[in-house]
């Protein structure tokens, strides 16, 4: 618990620093913001905001109905990964405990398969989680480098029926 909280503080330190570069890097360009018509959104605040809390960096480059998908997988993950802690703590003490009370091979083997499970599945919920923290960053980067993208009339994707084929997949671009 002492090592989490080291890792807390040193997260939420780095997110800090981040944050106060980030607000730097954003006064410098605010002259060239000016002869641009289109809004622009940070990369470095869509990573750090994402850092600090899954989803967060998709709330701050405006795409909502990512939030639950990246939250709810870490939340998940983070609950199956204590659970599956506290199973394996069980379980291994059962192990320990059978084998100093010197019960059956059977017994025996039985309470090592249990601990195992408990264990990779401890382990698969760390991987998930640490792969939901790694996608929701990269995917807010995505989101604000590509916020000021313009999908407007000039650019569009038609899938349906043509004059010449039934079926016809076009892209019409237009500058």
């Amino acid at each position: 618990m002492r090592s989490l909280t080291h890792g807390a503080v040193i997260l939420l330190v780095m997110a800090a620093a981040t944050a106060s570069v980030a607000g730097m890097t954003l006064d410098s360009l605010k002259s060239d913001e000016a002869n641009d018509p289109r809004a622009t959104k940070s990369t470095s605040t869509a990573i750090m905001y994402s850092l600090i809390f899954p989803g967060a960096g998709q709330v701050y480059t405006e795409n909502y109905w990512k939030v639950p998908l990246f939250a709810g997988t870490a939340a998940v993950s983070a609950v199956m990964f204590f659970r599956n802690n506290a199973e394996f703590s069980t379980a291994s003490d059962a192990y320990d405990t059978a084998l100093k009370d010197g019960s059956s091979a059977a017994t025996v083997n039985l309470l090592l398969r249990r601990r195992e499970v408990f264990r990779d599945n401890r382990d698969l919920s760390a991987v998930v989680f640490l792969i939901t923290y790694a996608l929701a960053a990269v995917d807010a980067y995505v989101g604000a480098e590509l916020y000021s993208f313009d999908t407007g009339e000039k650019l569009s994707l038609n899938l349906g029926p043509t004059r010449s084929q039934q079926i016809a997949l076009g892209l019409t671009m237009t500058w």
